[in-house]
């Protein structure tokens, strides 16, 4: 972990729509069904029919219901930041991600390498993860044509947090 910096942030609750896939690291459908879902995504042109879209636009990566781990099934939702969800489209589904204090990553560069190698570093670090919701976002940060950013939101329990992590 010390080779990837990172900060630890409270964060409010937010509420996200999108499509959703369950998935799993371990026997490798992870890496066909999160392409697929982006692929379908797009597609589907299906942030257009998502309602009360957040201002500014911002999409997300939610990562939960978790079976166990980082090597256990988990879901994958592909989605915007909306102010409320009282009605989701056909097919998506809603997360509403609750209020947690997070360790805070930034992905910049080449995409996807820059944001694997976040994730790679931290499954197998000792942050003490809760695994409740962990997100990306997609914010215009991620739309310049060189130096591409994610930020990456990994939910912890700050009462387990080392010393050495603290900043």
């Amino acid at each position: 972990m010390e080779n990837i910096p990172f900060t630890i942030r409270k964060v409010p609750e937010r509420t996200v729509v999108g499509l959703s896939r369950r998935t799993c690291n371990a026997d490798g459908r992870s890496v066909d069904d999160i392409p697929a879902c982006w692929t379908e995504f797009f597609a589907q042109n299906a942030a257009a029919k998502i309602k009360n879209r957040a201002i500014p636009p911002t999409m997300y990566v939610v990562y939960s219901d978790y079976a166990s781990d980082w090597k256990g099934e988990y879901s994958f939702l592909l989605g915007c930041g909306v102010t409320r969800a009282e009605t989701v489209p056909e097919g998506m589904e809603v997360r509403r991600i609750p209020a947690q204090t997070y360790a805070v990553f930034n992905a910049k560069g080449r995409m996807p390498d820059q944001l694997l190698s976040v994730w790679a570093t931290v499954w197998p670090s000792r942050l003490p993860r809760t695994y409740t919701y962990d997100f990306e976002v997609y914010d215009k940060r991620f739309t310049r044509p060189l130096n591409k950013e994610v930020d990456v939101y990994v939910a912890i329990d700050p009462e387990k947090l080392e010393p050495k992590f603290q900043t």
